[in-house]
């Protein structure tokens, strides 16, 4: 969504779980309205390749020492603890999660189109830049490549607990 030329604000309402690339497509966008008891995972940090896109990501958003713990851990966090982060915008009640979102963009409507895309223009042009500078730093580590990586893949496709990883 950072290189969309399409400068109107984007809405998220994530609903049950939001893992991995969903979570990371969640925080792209410019707002976001969870359903009450949706659970996010930074779930590349168990698989052996760094949770860094997604802490920059939740970073950006404001969540700070909220962003080190999740990345860093791995662990499964709820809609009401990214609201008290300052992850997510709103929080909806099971099940009206997209009447609330419907509701936030009726607002964010009622303001002047242009205004507005300013706005959304400038932020995405900061993701972008974050994104890149991620990128940067995290792509010459190569993760993928590593023995801990092969032992996370497969103790995931063998539905066990992976380990002990080697740190190579």
């Amino acid at each position: 969504m950072t290189r969309s030329v399409n400068w109107k604000p984007v809405i998220a309402a994530p609903h049950g779980y939001a893992m991995g690339l969903a979570l990371g497509i969640v925080l792209e966008c410019d707002l976001i309205v969870a359903a009450e008891n949706t659970k996010f995972q930074v779930t590349e940090t168990s698989r052996g390749l760094g949770g860094a896109k997604y802490w920059a990501l939740l970073n950006f958003r404001g969540a700070a020492a909220f962003a080190t713990e999740v990345a860093l851990t791995g662990r499964f966090f709820t809609a009401e603890e990214a609201f008290a982060a300052g992850v997510i915008n709103r929080i909806a009640p099971e099940g009206r999660h997209l009447e609330v979102a419907y509701q936030l963009a009726a607002e964010v409507a009622s303001n002047p189109p242009l205004s507005v895309r300013a706005t959304v223009r400038t932020r995405r042009w900061y993701m972008d830049q974050l994104e890149r500078e991620v990128t940067m730093q995290t792509a010459p580590l190569k993760l993928y490549l590593t023995e801990d990586f092969g032992e996370a893949a497969r103790a995931f496709a063998e539905k066990r607990r992976p380990g002990p990883f080697k740190g190579r």
